[in-house]
């Protein structure tokens, strides 16, 4: 705990398995255990961050769904200095926040063990708690409970390999949760942490910070590379471009291009729309200019030159940690080369991918 208040992120996002309804942060809501500090939400409704500015402050935001499975990374700037307690609770309810029957898990992390007015003491480390019934208002009227895993909320375990270790800045924490009616199994970094049987009552996810100011979650989307359209035929056979990862926010999109003149310049194209180019509807036949069976498959904005390797080209396409995550494509890729005994234009293109940008 800190007297004069600096700022923490938390990121969180999912990697390969996917919590079964799409997740949309506008259609979650803030509950407030105490304070009133805000929750944040990007445009593409995929990440979330509190605002809260008090050190006593406590508060959740909580999904549209109740949780079942559920995979994140978790992140804690180094800017933000403080040692206190990101997390998530499981089970919640709206309203649990002064409900007398309330009954949710509570996971969270302390940096370093601290004891703090008459909170009691939160001891570091990952822990996995049970909150029954209504919170014990302490200074500040944050919840004494949930500091110090006392009162109506009994500690149920410590992490298996971080259960008396604090959290580090900077440092990407993987989590899988699967939480069922009878069971609840965390692993963080594909380490089994938390394994419980028993009888949990159904409820939503909740993001939740308990005075670590500006708590970030950050939710995933799948990106995707799908192939459409088709090449036309070169002496070098039929043009074929894939891309053979996964697009990620801040990562490179490899794209290869086979079947391929040894020699040829290759040229990758990049386009912005796939239905018009030019005032002109998509596709666009090149029959009429000597090249038939050839296809313009997307918008000419882009053309940049491929390494041609014996004939096949390949290409990384940076994807700024400043691009936009998308559910539709965000952009589209076809390549030509040059080819000049396949037809009287000269040129051979191939079939065409379309972008969605993903998010970890």
């Amino acid at each position: 705990m800190r007297s004069t208040i600096l700022l923490c992120t938390v990121c969180f996002a999912l990697p390969a398995l996917a919590q079964t309804p799409t997740i949309d942060l506008s259609l979650w809501t803030t509950e407030h255990i105490n304070g009133t500090g805000p929750w944040m939400i990007d445009p593409a409704n995929l990440h979330a961050e509190s605002t809260n500015t008090v050190i006593t402050d406590s508060s959740t935001f909580y999904s549209d769904f109740d949780v079942t499975l559920l995979e994140f990374r978790m992140r804690i700037d180094p800017e933000g200095g403080d040692d206190d307690l990101p997390g998530f609770l499981l089970g919640w309810h709206p309203g649990d926040s002064t409900s007398a029957t309330a009954d949710f898990l509570v996971v969270d992390w302390k940096k370093v063990t601290q004891s703090f007015q008459n909170w009691g003491t939160a001891t570091m480390g990952l822990a996995i708690s049970r909150q029954t019934g209504p919170f014990t208002r302490g200074y500040g009227n944050a919840p004494i409970d949930l500091w110090s895993h006392t009162l109506n909320c009994t500690e149920l375990a410590r992490g298996a390999t971080h259960g008396s270790t604090g959290w580090s800045f900077a440092t990407d924490y993987y989590f899988r949760v699967l939480y069922t009616p009878s069971s609840v199994d965390i692993w963080l970094n594909d380490q089994l942490e938390f394994s419980l049987t028993g009888t949990f009552p159904p409820g939503r996810f909740a993001c939740y910070d308990f005075s670590q100011s500006r708590t970030g979650f950050q939710f995933p989307l799948p990106g995707a590379f799908t192939l459409y359209g088709a090449g036309c035929q070169g002496t070098a056979g039929t043009p074929f471009l894939f891309g053979p990862e996964t697009p990620y926010v801040g990562e490179s999109l490899p794209v290869i291009v086979a079947n391929l003149l040894p020699t040829a310049p290759a040229f990758i194209v990049l386009g912005v729309s796939n239905t018009f180019w030019q005032g002109l509807p998509l596709p666009v036949n090149l029959a009429v200019v000597g090249a038939p069976g050839c296809f313009v498959l997307t918008s000419s904005d882009i053309f940049l030159l491929a390494t041609n390797f014996s004939g096949t080209a390949y290409m990384n396409i940076a994807l700024p940690p400043g691009i936009t995550p998308s559910t539709t494509p965000a952009f589209f890729v076809q390549s030509f080369t040059l080819d000049f005994a396949a037809n009287p234009l000269g040129i051979v293109l191939s079939n065409a991918g379309a972008v969605t940008v993903g998010i970890r």
